[in-house]
């Protein structure tokens, strides 16, 4: 198993305090002889949740279920880390579109990577040409800033 970026308990208290549920710690992808380990697997099922769905009682018309995958940007390089990220981020999409097909992946990064990489016209290229979802973390204050798109599920 990979070791573990030095935020991955901050990203998870984080989701935690916004209601999502981790259901995985590593959420596992299977696919032929191989194993991959996308950093969490996270769910919401509150009342009313980000990703555009209304529970009721005992019930759920559906959850919003996520892949995150955790990186922290402390290369010397940090297009080198964004190369790294943007691979590892394709690769999980594409599978998880085999495997878990309702499941979206988002790449959780800090406040202080947001605006050192994905500010600048590099990084807004990717999240908009690719696209790429992001969910930028505080730190600081262990919350989520910002989700870039916000998650969304088609409505039944």
């Amino acid at each position: 198993m990979p070791q573990r970026d030095s935020i991955h308990n901050l990203v998870k208290q984080a989701l935690i305090k916004e209601g999502w549920q981790i259901t995985d710690d590593p959420y596992i992808i299977s696919y032929g002889e191989r194993f991959l380990f996308i950093d969490l697997g996270v769910t919401e099922l509150t009342s009313l949740n980000s990703c555009g769905k209304t529970a009721v009682i005992g019930a759920s018309l559906g959850d919003c279920r996520l892949a995150i995958e955790i990186k922290e940007f402390r290369g010397r390089s940090k297009i080198a880390d964004l190369e790294q990220a943007i691979g590892q981020y394709v690769l999980y999409q594409i599978l998880l579109r085999k495997v878990d097909p309702q499941r979206d992946i988002y790449l959780a990064i800090t406040t202080n990577t947001h605006e050192e990489i994905f500010r600048e016209p590099i990084g807004e290229t990717v999240v908009s040409d690719l696209p790429l979802n992001l969910i930028v973390i505080n730190p600081n204050k262990i919350e989520v800033q910002e989700w870039i798109p916000p998650p969304t599920i088609a409505t039944l």
